[in-house]
């Protein structure tokens, strides 16, 4: 799955997540909307595979959702270390 975009189904595969799961990020905004196709289906990229691994790593050692979106509001600033 290496540099090349995955369907949900693929990425469901390859975290150990349900679809309806990554389709709950989506909405929530854990997960970034992914690309779609011209048929209309999400095109997730290695970028998504790895957030959704951080987020199921996070919820496995027992950070709430109120706590890994505060890990990754913190990620996303260039300005801290």
């Amino acid at each position: 799955l290496q540099g090349q975009a995955m369907r949900i189904g693929e990425l469901a595969r390859a975290t150990g997540t349900k679809a309806e799961t990554i389709r709950y990020y989506e909405k929530e905004g854990i997960l970034p909307p992914p690309d779609r196709t011209d048929s209309n289906y999400r095109d997730y990229s290695q970028e998504h595979l790895a957030r959704l691994g951080f987020v199921r790593r996070a919820r496995e050692l027992g950070f709430s959702m109120a706590q890994v979106r505060e890990l990754l509001a913190l990620s996303a600033r260039a300005d801290q270390p």
